[in-house]
């Protein structure tokens, strides 16, 4: 580990290492769970926040179907969630009240407990319909239209904010490590609340119809690294984690220890091969303890129940590693006593 660490600190390190990984060191002691879930990304969204009202999601789609440059973006997005053709599309329901019914009755069908952003006032709406199921998160950066550091304040004082997320700035073309964001990482760290980035993919195509300035190589692990080493004391967990780029996901991972994923969107809209050989490759480098359940539910609220069954129906791994990701792990990172 090279000569910067002197010999009698590395070898505490070895002595504390195997309690440190120890399956049973953070909780062997707890009470029995209130919830058997816990979301890391939900979203208290409107009928319109991904489109026209009423759009389709393919759970799964089975591949990522080619674009004809040469014709009407119309065209792909018809065959992507207007007129999907999979065996097992999702309908958003159009009306608000149907939607944020429907989303909180599949949080109590699966005793769920999410960390749900969004705007603040359809955070706070509902909360009010399930204030035992709701924690609420401000999540922004998809334009220009940055939060004031005063108005997150006045939320947080006011019990209206556990966390920053989904920070969605990669859909503007800005990396973690933009100086735009820094002010936001000090607050969080300020504030001791976790911080939720987007780091990986959007909808294929997404810049060509909806969000002009995304590049995938704004969700590059790599550019989370000077925020962590400039803020040792910020919890942040990377959204989706960092799809493709397991290489840099991983060695990320390895290199802070704080750093923890979810894996929403993924366990329901990508085809289960992909899904299952990427989390299990995060889990066979040594990662079970720092994978984040999150549904990325946006306005298909049985997407939900979908991500859990393929986390429960995962075939390679254990009872405890299915429990750690539905829900040890987020209390831990959250802090939830029990």
């Amino acid at each position: 580990m090279g000569s910067t660490i002197s010999r009698w600190a590395a070898a505490a390190a070895l002595a504390i290492w195997p309690l440190a990984l120890s399956p049973g060191a953070w909780s062997s002691h707890a009470a029995p769970a209130r919830f058997a879930v816990i979301d890391m990304h939900f979203h208290a969204d409107r009928p319109d926040a991904e489109g026209p009202p009423g759009g389709k999601i393919c759970a799964p789609y089975a591949d990522w179907a080619p674009r004809d440059p040469g014709r009407p973006i119309e065209d792909y997005l018809d065959g992507f969630t207007v007129h999907p053709t999979c065996p097992h599309p999702l309908s958003a329901p159009s009306d608000p009240a149907e939607l944020r019914d429907r989303g909180l009755a599949a949080l109590a069908r699966d005793n769920v407990l999410a960390l749900a952003g969004g705007d603040a006032d359809t955070v706070e709406d509902y909360r009010a319909h399930s204030p035992d199921r709701i924690l609420p998160a401000a999540g922004f950066g998809g334009g220009d239209d940055f939060p004031s550091l005063e108005s997150l304040r006045h939320l947080h004082a006011a019990g209206h904010l556990k966390a920053l997320s989904e920070i969605t700035t990669q859909y503007a073309g800005i990396a973690p490590d933009d100086p735009r964001l820094e002010p936001y990482y000090a607050l969080a760290e300020a504030l001791d609340i976790p911080v939720g980035l987007h780091l990986g993919p959007g909808p294929p195509g997404t810049a060509y119809f909806a969000t002009p300035k995304y590049t995938a190589a704004a969700g590059d692990p790599f550019r989370l690294e000077p925020v962590l080493l400039r803020h040792p004391r910020l919890r942040v967990y990377a959204m989706h984690a960092g799809w493709p780029m397991g290489d840099a996901m991983i060695a990320m991972m390895y290199a802070h220890p704080q750093l923890y994923v979810d894996i929403g969107v993924l366990d329901y809209a990508y085809p289960r091969k992909d899904f299952y050989a990427y989390l299990r490759r995060l889990v066979d480098a040594g990662f079970e303890q720092r994978i984040l359940f999150g549904s990325d539910n946006m306005v298909w609220p049985d997407a939900i129940g979908i991500a859990i069954r393929r986390i429960r129906g995962a075939p390679f791994l254990t009872p405890h590693q299915k429990q750690l990701i539905l829900h040890d792990n987020a209390a831990r990172f959250l802090r939830i006593p029990g």
